[in-house]
């Protein structure tokens, strides 16, 4: 049996909201924070009753900053449940995702991070239980991770808001959030075959192909997340295991070049 006491809280990112309808489009049923990034500087407060008729308590925040990481991180500042969920606005949640959530910590409780499996075309994911180190963290992202709120603030690790939508360096701000977490003794990732939501296909806000900036940014951004010498021992996997993959966007020496371009450029 689920511990009710335990409070679960979905933090949701997304833009120029202008009313509470991204509650009932995510099927929250649980309570919410919403970091609204618009236009205007103000914070809001809405009471609203769950499918199974229980009282929820619903946060916006509306801040005129922009970035996912930025948006992410004041979430972390700003939550309140016991048990955390980001969840983005073309997310959609399961029925009763919040009695998984508190059975999976009950359950596990050694772990700090619970990843569930969602449903999303362009992702697979596994079928049996696995446990997650710093080094194969990059595997997750954090649309499918519940986590324990205190013990991750505890660590003093935020995600990077030089990386990630909104910063035109590209993605990898989420990779670099778990492997500085799951570098902490005190925080482990168990990854449990239960599905908790739905990811609807739509265009990726820095996603725009697998072209010369892509890979610039890639190497940018892996520097960044490994340092140097992880980072080129990471990239010469990287681009060995996956030549295949991108022979149909771009040839071998132009990637490289690319990347290299990148993993030594410097940006303010």
């Amino acid at each position: 049996m689920a511990d009710d006491t335990m409070t679960i809280e979905v933090l949701i990112s997304c833009m120029h909201q202008t009313d509470w309808s991204i509650i009932e489009r995510s099927n929250v049923q649980t309570d919410v924070l919403i970091i609204n990034q618009c236009d205007r500087e103000e914070q809001e407060v809405y009471s609203f009753t769950n499918s199974r008729g229980e009282k929820c308590l619903a946060r916006m925040i509306c801040t005129t900053e922009r970035g996912l990481s930025r948006s992410r991180n004041m979430a972390l500042k700003n939550a309140q449940g016991d048990v955390c969920l980001f969840c983005d606005d073309d997310e959609v949640l399961v029925e009763g995702y919040d009695d998984i959530i508190r059975t999976a910590c009950e359950q596990h409780e050694a772990y700090s991070l619970i990843a569930f499996r969602l449903t999303y075309s362009r992702k697979t994911f596994p079928e049996e239980v696995q446990t997650y180190n710093r080094f194969s963290s990059g595997r997750l992202s954090s649309a499918q991770i519940a986590f324990r709120r205190i013990e991750v603030l505890k660590t003093g690790v935020w995600f990077d808001e030089q990386i990630g939508s909104g910063t035109g360096n590209g993605g990898g701000e989420e990779t670099k959030w778990l492997y500085q977490l799951l570098s902490k003794r005190a925080i482990r990732a168990i990854y449990l075959p239960k599905l908790i939501a739905r990811i609807n296909d739509g265009d990726s806000m820095w996603f725009k192909g697998y072209n010369k900036q892509y890979f610039v940014n890639y190497g940018w951004t892996i520097r960044r997340i490994y340092g140097t010498l992880l980072g080129a021992m990471f990239l010469c996997y990287h681009i060995v295991s996956h030549r295949q993959f991108y022979s149909p966007y771009c040839g071998i020496i132009d990637m490289c070049k690319y990347i290299a371009r990148g993993f030594f450029e410097k940006r303010t």
